[in-house]
């Protein structure tokens, strides 16, 4: 994606305060410091996500005035971080927040309304349906979303077309990429396979479930899904690996991050994860990569996809500045120049205007993600559910089951049966 020229984050404009898993850096206006508010950010992500956000913040900073402490880290660190922050008062004034822990700091009253700012302070006209509303409950908005994202399958395009499969993506069911990942394993031969395996993916696991008519989160609480249905999920996946679809649990346990991904690795041709991620894997990779839907069950009056909204701006309960912080929200989701410099390092645009503005400019990768959203937004599921306080938690033990299957230790039934009574368990 083309970007708009960067601005220069020299020593007057940024002083760095400390390093570590976190780093803290300053953003000031030129002739720091100045003697406008002063507000904290922080965010998590990779490099890219470091990258542009501090452009963004430090043209903010030049065009208010406003002196602006940031810290940032990878999601794990970030997250290690927040709870202590939180206790001990240090919360960053806005900061990103993820929906795998958004419902835990809802529920426990972290997090500032931010009803009154909305539609004065904080201009939501142009987000795209879900993206407010997700991050509201019983009437206060405590999150708006700063993206909208949605899953799906990255490919090899050459490696496709060398088996014949292509014209097997349009409309994919499941028996379809069991069977488009099998042949490449084949034709990769020894130690290459198909896909990612990707029954530890929580999201993944949620689109399955309601294909087939189940929530995730009934309203009700706890789990929809009982053991029956998580044991054919794990058995889904049991003979992706049987048959050589998806590599071995001692090759996926070694497969964290995006650089160590077996699609990244050369041994598997497909990858499954959020859509945005394909401009990452693309950068680490010289083949051509396609996008296209996840699975599809068969007869589904729609694509059974969900695009919302997954991680947020929010502001904590205990921020001195509140208004402050608003204003830096309305301008990281509205502003045009913001817009561009930020590009989809937080994944989908949240807003049609987004779209329009990325889509003047993208190129590549970039192009097919705000191609396929716009495709997919044609014929998505409607609902955009939230998690619930305990999703972190669930993950690990989805991660843990799927691992044990793998390597033989419990039966697809016994570990279906652990996965319905965690779930009730965990979950609020």
């Amino acid at each position: 994606m083309k970007r708009l020229p960067a601005r220069p984050l020299d020593r007057r404009s940024m002083l760095k305060i400390s390093v570590g898993g976190t780093a803290a850096l300053m953003i000031a206006p030129k002739g720091a410091f100045a003697q406008g508010a002063s507000i904290k950010a922080s965010w998590y992500g990779g490099q890219d996500t470091h990258d542009r956000m501090q452009e963004a913040l430090a043209l903010y900073s030049e065009r208010t005035g406003t002196n602006i402490e940031v810290e940032f880290a990878p999601f794990g660190d970030f997250y290690d971080r927040l709870p202590v922050q939180y206790a001990g008062g240090g919360a960053a004034d806005v900061h990103r927040h993820s929906m795998t822990f958004l419902y835990e700091y809802t529920n426990r009253g972290l997090l500032a309304d931010l009803g009154p700012y909305v539609g004065d302070t904080i201009n939501t006209d142009d987000l795209y349906p879900g993206v407010v509303e997700i991050g509201t409950r019983n009437g206060v908005t405590n999150a708006i979303g700063n993206n909208q994202i949605a899953i799906a399958t990255f490919y090899d395009m050459a490696k496709l077309e060398e088996v014949g499969m292509t014209d097997r993506l349009d409309g994919m069911t499941w028996d379809d990429y069991l069977e488009i990942a099998v042949a490449l394993g084949d034709a990769g031969g020894e130690g290459k396979y198909g896909t990612n395996d990707a029954g530890d993916f929580l999201g993944f696991f949620e689109m399955w479930l309601k294909q087939r008519g189940t929530e995730l989160y009934p309203e009700a609480g706890g789990v929809g899904f009982s053991g029956e249905e998580a044991a054919e999920w794990f058995a889904y996946w049991e003979r992706m690996r049987s048959e050589g679809g998806a590599p071995p649990p001692a090759i996926t346990a070694e497969s964290g991050g995006f650089q160590n991904a077996p699609f990244v690795r050369d041994i598997a041709g497909m990858q499954i994860g959020w859509c945005q991620q394909l401009v990452f894997y693309q950068a680490l990779m010289e083949p051509e990569l396609g996008i296209t839907t996840g699975p599809i069950a068969e007869g589904l009056d729609n694509n059974g996809h969900y695009i919302r909204a997954l991680d947020f701006w929010v502001v904590p309960a205990q921020s001195d500045n509140p208004e402050e912080a608003a204003k830096l929200i309305n301008f990281l989701l509205n502003d045009e120049e913001a817009i561009a410099i930020l590009g989809l390092t937080l994944g989908g645009p949240a807003s049609e205007k987004a779209s329009a503005i990325l889509q003047d400019t993208a190129e590549g990768a970039s192009a097919k993600v705000l191609t396929y959203l716009e495709g997919l937004r044609e014929n998505a599921d409607p609902d955009t559910p939230i998690w619930k306080g305990g999703q972190g938690e669930l993950e690990s033990v989805l991660d843990r089951l799927n691992q044990s299957v793998g390597f033989g230790q419990i039966t697809a039934e016994e570990a279906g049966e652990q996965l319905a009574s965690e779930g009730q368990r965990i979950i609020d």
